[in-house]
């Protein structure tokens, strides 16, 4: 009598794909995005249905940017993150998806955000939103983690971000209290991944 040892299904292709956006991470950021939105306008217009609507497709859009960012992260750091436990298993180091093909998705996914905020939430947004994305995809993942230790310093205004990002697309404009948030998120960052470092 034979014994049929089952085995692990393949993940399906659009969970590999769902997997380069680091959802748990954009969630977060979407999270933070939302209450930027929330404390931008006065109660009353909580109840309106534009309100609703403009923060539907600003939070779909600022998703699919960080989302995309997100995809690109993994793209650089295939190498780094083959040897790392905690990220060995993702699709790039895995080689169950290409460099080709998570370029390709990352600026379609991208493109598609930033287009879906340029012209259904407000350009402001948008060029935010895209300031963001360079900062974390270039600025800290490209030149500053590797460089320096002061990476997650410089690189946490691009995690400070989502809320001013949502502050913005609900009202159109910068004020300084969704600086002041940017400022709480960026102070806060540091001691949190410093912390993290040393545990781990």
């Amino acid at each position: 009598m034979s014994v049929t040892v089952p085995t692990h299904a393949q993940p399906s292709r659009l969970h590999q794909f769902l997997q380069l956006t680091k959802p748990r991470v954009v969630s977060l950021i979407v999270f933070t995005a939302v209450i930027g939105m929330f404390l931008a306008v006065p109660a009353e217009r909580l109840l309106e249905a534009g309100f609703w609507w403009a923060a539907l497709l600003a939070t779909v859009g600022i998703a699919l940017v960080a989302g995309s960012a997100a995809a690109m992260n993994c793209l650089v750091e295939q190498k780094i993150d083959a040897v790392m436990a905690r990220t060995r298993a993702r699709p790039l180091p895995m080689g169950t998806l290409t460099s080709q093909e998570t370029l390709l998705f990352a600026g379609v996914v991208g493109g598609a955000g930033l287009f879906l905020l340029y012209l259904l939430v407000n350009p402001l947004t948008m060029w935010l939103t895209l300031a963001t994305f360079v900062g974390y995809a270039v600025i800290y993942t490209v030149l500053l983690k590797p460089l320096t230790p002061q990476n997650i310093v410089i690189g946490g205004a691009s995690g400070a971000m989502p809320p001013v990002l949502g502050w913005a697309a609900v009202t159109g404009t910068v004020s300084h209290e969704a600086l002041l948030l940017f400022l709480i998120i960026f102070a806060w960052t540091p001691p949190l991944f410093w912390a993290l470092y040393l545990y781990r």
